[in-house]
């Protein structure tokens, strides 16, 4: 089975009308990370949610655990910020607009779901 074959079985992919799969805003699923809010006042603000399992599928883990990327191989060990990965840092090295989707207002709900 190819890596688009897994993606649409796992539901976390859409066709587009030109036949490219793009992202869709999943429901969480099995294996993904949950980035809870800990700034008071955003409660109502959801938390992000990072689609482990897609991202693994296509890239071995030494990609994004590693000390320049930010992620260490522990759940949690990441302060992870919206200014940090605005920066480029953790997941704004490859969300940078270029490699993949950027961060904007626009792409907001790709990653903070309820």
């Amino acid at each position: 089975m190819n890596r688009i074959a897994i993606l649409v079985a796992l539901g976390l992919w859409l066709a587009a009308p030109s036949g490219v799969a793009v992202a869709a805003a999943a429901k969480p699923v099995v294996g993904d990370i949950r980035f809870e809010r800990k700034t008071k006042g955003d409660e109502d603000f959801p938390p992000a949610v990072f689609p482990h399992w897609v991202h693994r599928v296509n890239f071995k883990c030494y990609v994004c655990h590693t000390k320049s990327v930010g992620f260490e191989m522990k759940a949690g060990s990441a302060a992870v910020t919206m200014n940090l990965i605005e920066e480029g840092k953790f997941c704004g090295t490859c969300h940078n607009g270029k490699r993949a989707f950027g961060v904007s207002f626009e792409t907001c709900t790709r990653c903070h779901r309820k």
